[in-house]
């Protein structure tokens, strides 16, 4: 089973490859002790200067959130759950994959590409990103060795759960937007003197839509996914018929109806490996909460939310024992 950043009940294990330099957590930061610890896991203490540098790396859409507090304080959490993972990986000795790194630490270079935010902002994320494999690794090869879904739990499940495999309509669908109801006119006459078996051809010389050079294609829709306009007018027609030209602000739409494909029952093997990995996370899921409510258990996690720059309304600690100092 390959590595894969693994995100389950709030970890976030691989930072993002670009910083926020904009975030809101550095303007809300008060200033702050640079070295006294804000949180300590397992003995080892973290400073704010820690916490803004991890929460920056995965805060680059985040500004000025309402539910700032709730946010950052989910992002704490996730920094102790990996702290935790990290401890533990170190106790086995476990090294973060060469090969692997390597590549990462290429692409960190190539997305910084004369970015002058500084080099320590760049060492920091390679750091985080040793430890972030280390902890991949530990999962891979001991957390999760032994999980495993039979394809006959996969059947019970698909029979318990008809009900979520049922697919809808879909239809494919190709178009010739021109600009004129004359010219919609003539694109229908030429279309029935040819059994619509032209249609392709008509939209590379005639429609102005953007899907001209493919021949009109706009790919495959379920019910829902069009304009209710366009909707009724689609999916009444059969495979390989047109519809009358429709009228909109962008001009007069012919559609064709390619292929289709009516609503039905998914058959087992059509969403076994969906099923699969459904199943399978499920499991790692369960088996990564237990582990660090083990970890939490084992390792005093201690936070002192006076040097915090926010309110911590977090759960983590209080549903394992870790305790404000």
């Amino acid at each position: 089973m390959p590595l894969r950043p693994w995100r389950m009940l709030g970890l976030i294990l691989l930072p993002a490859m670009l910083g926020a330099e904009n975030c809101a957590l550095r303007d809300k930061a008060p200033a702050k002790s640079a070295t006294t610890a804000v949180v300590r896991v397992g003995g080892k203490g973290y400073t704010q200067s820690d916490l803004e540098s991890f929460f920056q790396s995965r805060l680059n859409e985040f500004r000025n959130s309402a539910a700032s507090d709730g946010v950052m304080s989910a992002l704490l959490d996730s920094f102790i759950e990996e702290k935790l993972l990290l401890s533990k990986a170190e106790s086995l000795k476990i090294e973060a994959n060469p090969q692997v790194l390597a590549s990462m630490r290429e692409k960190l270079t190539q997305s910084a590409d004369g970015n002058s935010s500084g080099t320590g902002n760049n060492q920091d994320i390679a750091q985080s990103l040793m430890d972030s494999l280390k902890i991949q690794q530990y999962l891979h090869d001991y957390l999760f060795k032994n999980l495993a879904v039979t394809k006959e739990e996969c059947e019970a499940y698909y029979k318990e759960h008809l009900d979520e495999f049922v697919s809808n309509d879909v239809v494919h669908v190709s178009e010739i937007l021109v600009d004129s109801a004359q010219q919609a006119q003539k694109i229908q006459a030429a279309l029935k003197a040819k059994h619509n078996k032209n249609f392709a051809e008509l939209a590379r010389l005639y429609s102005k839509a953007p899907t001209a050079a493919d021949g009109g294609d706009l790919g495959s829709f379920q019910r829902g996914e069009l304009p209710p306009n366009f909707e009724k007018v689609i999916f009444p027609l059969a495979p390989g018929t047109v519809s009358k030209p429709i009228s909109t602000q962008y001009g007069y739409h012919t559609f064709k109806v390619d292929e289709k494909i009516l609503a039905h029952q998914q058959r087992f093997y059509e969403v076994e490996s969906q099923i699969h990995e459904k199943l399978l996370q499920e499991r790692q899921r369960v088996a990564l909460d237990k582990e660090l409510a083990s970890l939490t258990n084992q390792m005093p996690v201690e936070l002192d939310r006076d040097r915090l720059s926010f309110q911590y309304t977090g759960s983590r600690l209080a549903a394992h024992g870790g305790k404000p100092k």
